[in-house]
């Protein structure tokens, strides 16, 4: 009678896994959502009882039953909805300087928008640590499966550039052409020079897929195994590849910090070609670090896991439980937190120590202060917001209806679209 139950369960299991293989091999391009609740890892241990070690069962039987509410949707939801923040504050800063410039607006009326906008802009640095955290959650479900996510984020990131650049030539440009009766190559100069008089040559750096293409890229090279290439010893050369998406942030954030600098001091001139501002990354070099130490933890959680005598087998059915995905949680929320009581400290000691050697004035505190953060420093202490809903987040929890997904994205753009429109309209004739 047990033997005939078992075969039952090995058969049912067997299915199972026959939908998950049809999606991981690209019959189905969404993420996998075949339930609601997570496999119970406890149904599936008696099918490969010979396979599992006492190590395996120690930490897959006897699940918790906690598990956060918030799945990689809803982060996702969240994301765009703090992008839209972003344009807002983008949108209503470079507006009101520029109205402040030519005089249709009193000083302290700009002063007011501009702090709004300011405040606004600190939700600019969340959708990157939210749509990571969601990819998270697609790259575990389906394990190796990296080139889909490469090829995505590198398609949308190069069609952002050429919406960019079309945008930027046929309004800004020739706006300024006709205006002034110029050459396209005479406009185009002159637009440089605007934006770069006017410090907003950041603020045209809104491609935050820059960031999300090199997020995928480090992940890649840190926790993907190759099949052929870069075998045994060799395999350490490929992990070191990460090093080159990172520099690039690294030297994303150095480029903002010049093109921050040549706005706050006159006597610094700082400008780049238009075509390489949708290039470049957007994010804090903080949060970036952040993620790197989030992706080198869960490869070493692996090979810890197997080295206490655990098996591949048991480590694929530990990753599905609650107890994993509630320490994936508490392990992100502890490197958020760690990460931002740095990077504030990174900004705080250098302004105390400027603001004692100046006599305690506070103006040099002021300029010491903007310019770390234009380079970034300081700006991945939103971090903390993120903790809150990281420790409800499971990277395990799936949905059944996984058509909605394909529309998150136009949901956020219209969103974005929505914000951009009426913060414009308000902005202009208020």
């Amino acid at each position: 009678m047990k033997k005939k139950l078992i075969e039952e369960e090995v058969s049912a299991t067997s299915e199972a896994t026959l939908v998950d293989n049809k999606q991981l091999e690209g019959e189905d391009d969404s993420p996998i959502e075949v339930a609601e609740e997570a496999p119970n890892p406890e149904a599936v241990v008696a099918t490969k009882e010979v396979a599992l070690t006492a190590y395996d069962h120690k930490n897959i039987d006897k699940d918790i039953k906690f598990r956060g509410p918030l799945s990689y949707r809803y982060f996702r939801l969240i994301g765009w909805m703090c992008m839209s923040i972003m344009f807002i504050s983008m949108i209503l800063g470079f507006v009101m300087k520029l109205r402040g410039i030519i005089g249709a607006v009193t000083p302290e009326q700009t002063a007011a928008f501009t702090l709004a906008s300011e405040i606004m802009s600190y939700f600019s640095a969340l959708p990157l640590p939210l749509f990571l955290i969601a990819n998270f959650a697609v790259i575990l479900q389906q394990k190796n499966n990296y080139k889909k996510l490469i090829k995505s984020y590198g398609l949308i990131l190069l069609a952002i550039y050429v919406g960019f650049i079309v945008v930027y030539y046929h309004y800004i440009v020739v706006f300024i052409m006709r205006i002034n009766e110029i050459s396209f190559i005479e406009a185009r100069e002159t637009s440089i020079e605007l934006f770069a008089e006017l410090g907003q040559q950041n603020g045209l750096v809104v491609n935050v897929f820059v960031d999300l293409f090199m997020c995928v890229l480090i992940m890649f090279f840190i926790d993907y195994s190759p099949k052929k290439y870069f075998q045994g010893k060799k395999i350490i050369l490929f992990r070191l590849f990460a090093l080159l998406p990172i520099l690039y942030e690294f030297g994303s954030a150095l480029l903002l910090g010049l093109m921050g600098m040549n706005g706050a001091f006159i006597d610094f001139t700082f400008s780049l070609p238009p075509e390489l501002l949708p290039l470049i990354g957007k994010k804090p070099i903080g949060m970036i670090i952040a993620f790197v130490l989030i992706c080198i933890n869960l490869k070493v959680r692996e090979k810890n896991y197997l080295k206490k005598g655990g098996t591949k087998e048991g480590y694929e059915l530990y990753l599905k439980t609650n107890r994993n995905s509630f320490k994936v949680a508490q392990t992100m929320s502890i490197i958020f937190l760690v990460i931002a009581v740095i990077d504030f400290l990174a900004m705080i000691i250098p302004t105390v120590v400027v603001y004692l050697n100046s006599g305690e004035n506070e103006q040099v505190v002021y300029k010491m202060m903007d310019t770390l953060s234009f380079f970034t420093i300081g700006k991945s202490v939103c971090l903390l917001l993120v903790v809150p809903f990281t420790l409800l987040f499971s990277y395990s929890k799936t949905h059944k209806n996984q058509k909605i997904d394909k529309f998150v994205p136009f949901i956020g753009i219209g969103l974005i679209v929505f914000a951009i429109v009426e913060t414009l309209f308000f902005a202009i004739l208020f």
